[in-house]
């Protein structure tokens, strides 16, 4: 197919198979910023169109014709194509790292007024996919997500910018997304940085590019498309996803049901931290909308009463430097939040005393280039807390993800309470306390554990857990019971891709079913699904 200019046709008709196709309905001239869009298989065998800066880039044979920058070792590797005076749009391409170092990506880039200039979304050498602002050559992160960067897999990429929100897809799932304002027009681009990589089928569409079925696993170019799932296996499975994907629950599911939060009492759109704080520490039902994040100093608490419903609108709101802390408390929602970067002694999300929790559908993270104990937990619950479910969350980036029961010595208090669920969470490169759980009784199914540098789930002081339908990658002791505290713990584990890891069960639990109805997910549906549905900005 030869390159175009072309007027776009809206609408879903114009998305084809996860990626942005270009419907031809008049030509029009490129200085167009609402309507033109373009299209570039390269089948034609130049780059006509396309200005370089940097990089040896040429068009190659790979089945079909491809543009391949060579290069290895190079910073600065950028093709441009477009007008500078493009505004709303999406640009999509099919993305084939080669050789990436672990400083290095391949990327695609919208809105650039310059070569130094311009939003960009980057399949990185640390197997992570990033959504960033960069100006001037200074770089801001926007969001970034786990991802496994595959040599020699292809990517279907998707940076979207529609007045001041940007959204980054990866194979037609839509996985980062926020607000920025730095760029409000530009052209495309394609970028390496220290790789060699190829690009293919790249498009401009004013069309949102599709997001059904959602997958974040990129498709292999040759001899198949589709990954095998055969168990047991240390690499996320892909098969389609599960069918409660993108059909979230609008009520908690387990030992958290009947949780209402702050349903029937007033709606308070929440402007500032210090009215968030004050909201939430008053009486009565409320539902406290939040929309942008909201900044503390990094120890700053939000103290939280009954009978509350704390949610984020849109894709990016939450908190920043400021965590969440339920005490003495009932009834109480924490929903599509993003909630980073809080120092110890404050947890991103903590609760004390408090019953009839539901924990869903939030983004926690902070980072390991400190010393363990330089951020606390990311989500504790201790003193007696019961009827809990945690679900859809994505935790990354932590030592110390989730403690249930404080103490070996608080028996008498917790016995008979902590009573917690957890599903569909995707806790990813958290080093431990996966959960943590002392005396409790915990029911986990259809969890995603990847990169977990010391241990999994860990059941101590004659708790009960029943781990059933999980999928762990390269997580030492995905589930055991001893050690690290006085007594050990119950395990009954079933339907489990441990990854090729071994279980350290020293003793067999009685709690062998749920009290609750539920469906599990297959277990090889798992790890698309939970990679595609966790976190904020999914519901």
């Amino acid at each position: 197919m030869n390159k175009r200019k072309v007027a776009i046709a809206t609408g879903m008709a114009a998305v084809v198979a996860g990626m942005g196709a270009v419907a031809t309905v008049s030509f029009a001239g490129a200085d167009d910023a609402t309507a033109v869009g373009f299209t570039d298989s390269f089948e034609d065998g130049d780059t006509a169109g396309w200005t370089k800066s940097g990089g040896t880039w040429s068009v190659v044979s790979d089945g079909s014709k491809v543009l391949k920058q060579a290069k290895t070792g190079t910073t600065l590797s950028r093709q441009f194509a477009g007008s500078t005076d493009w505004a709303d749009y999406t640009v999509s391409a099919k993305v084939e790292p080669l050789s990436v170092s672990a400083g290095g990506f391949a990327a695609l880039v919208a809105r650039s007024t310059s070569s130094t200039s311009y939003y960009r979304l980057a399949l990185s050498g640390t197997n992570k996919v990033r959504l960033e602002s960069v100006k001037s050559g200074t770089i801001t992160v926007l969001g970034e997500a786990a991802l496994t960067v595959t040599p020699g897999a292809v990517y279907n990429l998707g940076l979207t910018a529609k007045g001041n929100s940007l959204t980054g897809s990866v194979n037609g799932a839509s996985i980062l997304s926020a607000t920025a304002t730095t760029f409000g027009k530009g052209r495309i681009g394609l970028q390496t940085f220290d790789a060699t990589a190829q690009f293919d089928d790249v498009t401009v569409t004013t069309t949102t590019a599709s997001t059904a079925p959602p997958s974040a696993t990129p498709t292999t170019s040759a001899p198949s498309a589709t990954p095998t799932t055969s168990a047991p296996s240390a690499t996320p499975t892909t098969s389609a996803p599960a069918a409660s994907t993108g059909k979230f629950e609008s009520s908690p599911i387990g030992f958290g049901a009947g949780t209402t939060g702050g349903a029937g009492g007033t709606t308070v759109k929440i402007t500032s931290l210090s009215q968030l704080k004050t909201e939430a520490a008053s009486t009565g039902a409320k539902i406290l909308q939040i929309s942008t994040i909201l900044t503390g100093s990094g120890t700053d608490r939000v103290d939280v009463t009954s009978n509350k419903t704390i949610v984020g609108v849109g894709s990016n709101a939450g908190l920043t430097g400021a965590g969440i802390f339920i005490k003495n408390a009932s009834n109480v929602i924490v929903r599509n939040l993003k909630i980073s970067f809080v120092q110890a002694p404050t947890d991103l999300i903590a609760a004390q005393k408090s019953d009839h929790l539901w924990i869903d559908h939030n983004e926690l993270f902070n980072d390991t280039s400190h010393g363990k104990d330089f951020y606390d937990g990311m989500l504790d619950l201790t003193h007696a807390t019961d009827l809990v479910t945690i679900s859809w969350n994505h935790l990354h980036d932590h030592s110390k993800g989730s403690l249930l029961g404080h103490s070996d010595n608080n028996a008498a208090e917790d016995t008979g309470k902590l009573r917690v669920t957890y599903s569909h969470n995707w806790f990813d490169n958290v080093a431990s306390r996966l959960p943590r759980l002392r005396f409790g009784t915990v029911h986990l199914y259809n969890n995603l554990f990847t990169d977990a540098k010391t241990s999994g789930i860990h059941c101590l002081m004659e708790s009960q857990c029943l781990v059933q339908n999980n999928v762990f990658v390269n997580v030492k002791l995905p589930v055991w019971t001893t050690e690290d505290s006085d007594l050990d713990g119950f395990a009954v584990i079933s339907g489990n891709d441990f990854g090729g890891e071994t279980p350290e069960i020293t003793k067999t639990g009685t709690f062998t079913k749920a009290p609750y109805a539920v469906t599990l997910d297959a277990t090889s549906t798992v790890s698309a699904a939970v990679q595609a549905g966790s976190g904020a900005g999914k519901l």
